[in-house]
């Protein structure tokens, strides 16, 4: 079961209307990467997932039709902020299963408090992956809409942790777009 788990293909995209944005010009700089480390969990670090965050939302927007640019000013001007990435935010916490660690020097075993986060012995549950992107919508330099998108994909543990978080961004970025067409529809 394990592996069938870990061999599923990610879900298919979002379907999007090719015209949704059509004569829409907008301009997404780069996203700032406002995670407090590029670690996303399993012991994996992704450095350069606000680049790809980028390149995921100007092919996003283009597909809706919008004219997307790199600009940071403009008409429309959508800035993203990539805040979250992991795999497994559900192991920050202490849990039952969780089973000491040996701290201090290697002569003296201190037992560790059970206040604190401790490793699990069994299946930690890292499979749930989270994308949090904080996204700004200016018109003419006046913000008109803020949000925070979430995106999420399930994995086996600690299996293609790297995939499984630029899987969670696609999510994030097609919540985002269709949150965004809303919004400019609207206008």
């Amino acid at each position: 079961m394990f592996f069938l788990l870990a061999c599923t293909p990610p879900p298919a995209r979002r379907p999007v209307d090719p015209q949704a944005l059509r004569g829409v010009t907008l301009g997404v700089p780069p996203p700032a990467d406002a995670r407090p480390s590029p670690g996303i969990g399993c012991g994996q670090v992704s450095q350069d997932l606000s680049f790809r965050a980028h390149k995921l939302l100007i092919a996003a927007f283009s597909e809706a039709g919008a004219t997307a640019t790199n600009a940071s000013t403009g008409p429309w001007v959508l800035t993203v902020a990539l805040r979250e990435a992991a795999m497994g935010p559900e192991n920050e916490r202490a849990r039952p299963t969780d089973r000491p660690v040996a701290q201090g020097s290697a002569d003296r075993f201190e037992t560790p408090s059970p206040d604190q986060p401790q490793q699990s012995w069994f299946n930690s549950g890292q499979g749930n992956v989270s994308v949090v992107l904080d996204a700004t919508l200016a018109r003419d330099g006046a913000v008109v809409w803020r949000n925070t998108v979430s995106g999420h994909a399930s994995s086996a543990p600690c299996l293609q942790a790297i995939d499984k978080v630029q899987e969670a961004l696609g999510d994030a970025v097609d919540k985002l777009r269709e949150a965004i067409a809303v919004e400019l529809r609207r206008r």
